[in-house]
């Protein structure tokens, strides 16, 4: 049996290199585009007992980016936008264990209300994290004439270990003024 060696020489292997590195940028770069008849809408959260929690501060990440995008979920319990394709991870750190200067020093100067707090949050074992992520949006229909998409969520308890969150409500508010309560996941 006789076999054939073929060779590649350096210059054809910089033009596999090349390919094979334009078609991995190529399905990178149509990762975020707009699927036709579909518009993303953003979803606000709203912790409904928030304030049966006044000894905690609670706090997102990205979970694309991590701490690198965090921000504070303010007195009300509300928060919500930035990327589309991102969720949240909700945080709570007891108040009197949470150093708000360390973890406000890198503001992000692109993008207001976020924070790189790597330094300080990541591997922090006084900040504990919840058991469940929160889509920032979700692709509907655009024919339909939403308006805004409400997430009521619930502290069910904290330990040491996990914060524990619940979806409690979704409702949809149409642009006609009506509402619909959705069904709501749990899971993670």
């Amino acid at each position: 049996m006789t076999c054939i060696r073929m060779g590649i020489g350096p210059g054809g292997r910089i033009a596999i290199a090349i390919i094979l590195a334009a078609l991995l940028l190529f399905h990178c770069a149509f990762a975020d585009v707009k699927v036709e008849g579909w518009i993303s809408q953003n979803c606000k959260y709203i912790i409904s007992n928030i304030n049966d929690y006044p000894d905690y501060v609670f706090l997102t990440s990205s979970d694309i980016w991590g701490w690198e995008q965090a921000s504070l979920i303010d007195k009300n319990g509300t928060f919500g936008g930035g990327y589309k394709l991102d969720s949240f991870i909700v945080h709570a750190a007891r108040a009197q264990d949470f150093d708000r200067e360390r973890f406000f020093r890198h503001r992000d100067e692109s993008s207001p209300g976020y924070v790189n707090c790597t330094d300080y949050c990541m591997d922090n074992p006084k900040i504990v994290s919840s058991n469940i992520t929160l889509d920032k949006a979700i692709s509907i229909n655009e024919i339909l004439p939403l308006e805004k998409i409400e997430c009521y969520l619930k502290i069910d308890n904290i330990t040491s270990q996990r914060l524990n969150l619940s979806r409690t409500r979704m409702l949809y508010y149409y642009e006609n003024g009506s509402t619909q309560e959705m069904p709501v996941e749990n899971a993670s």
